[in-house]
């Protein structure tokens, strides 16, 4: 397998001419039409554009949990959709941090094993002051043994975030993190969210309905009709 190591000065992640249709009765439902994007070490980039647009695909595509039906995605010098699947897997579960809408925490695990558990799942050696230095990045460090049931949304949404970094990724990607969270909390959840990606200098890619929360993106692309378009924060 290909170690995909960055040279200096190349991009943190290049998608390019990405194309992804499905099979349907009346023909092919094509979703996205040549999509290219280039994101630089250290970025956070915002996606908006309206539900049904593609967003989700997109994200889908770029962690490697969806292959393309055309087009490359590079890390560094390596091209993931040139892996095979059981490559592509271990690839997505070292590389790839994934923040969801809803959390998707197991109920009977507490914050702290719910953070550890990529690194369980991987055969990782499972050091819990990994765990325990992230939930105090969040602002948990005094909830590390509530369940889910105990902790607000924000607080459970903080908890997946910390899960999302525990196998230190290359690429954090958000979907709509914070859309089942109302404005207020889901603020809070972001600056924590942006204090950690500059301080571990993340490169982060989110897909958002917020357009407050996209203007705080270093850029901004609107995706519609299948094609991405960079914009400006005036324009969101």
């Amino acid at each position: 397998m290909t170690n995909g190591h960055q040279q200096v000065g190349q991009p943190a992640i290049r998608a390019a001419e990405i194309t992804k249709s499905y099979s349907t009765v009346r023909g092919p439902l094509e979703i996205l039409r040549g999509v290219n994007l280039t994101i630089s070490p250290g970025e956070i980039v915002a996606i908006v554009g309206q539900s049904g647009s593609g967003k989700s695909t997109l994200l889908h595509i770029l962690g490697a949990l969806d292959r393309p039906t055309s087009g490359t995605v590079h890390f560094g010098g390596l091209n993931i959709f040139d892996l095979v699947d059981g490559e592509l897997a271990k690839f997505r579960r070292y590389s790839i941090g994934f923040i969801f809408q809803f959390h998707n925490l197991l109920p009977e695990f507490t914050a702290l094993e719910n953070v550890l558990m990529p690194r369980l799942i991987a055969g990782n050696h499972l050091d819990e002051r990994v765990g325990i230095d992230l939930l105090d990045m969040v602002g948990l460090g005094k909830r590390l043994q509530h369940r889910p049931g105990e902790l607000s949304g924000g607080e459970q949404q903080r908890v997946a975030l910390a899960r999302a970094l525990v196998n230190q990724p290359k690429l954090v990607l958000a979907d709509e993190p914070t859309g089942s969270l109302d404005n207020q909390t889901g603020e809070l959840v972001f600056d924590v969210f942006q204090k950690i990606q500059q301080e571990k200098n993340l490169t982060s890619l989110l897909a958002t309905h917020n357009g407050k929360i996209a203007r705080r993106c270093n850029r901004i692309f609107r995706l519609e009709n299948g094609i991405l378009q960079e914009t400006t924060k005036d324009h969101v």
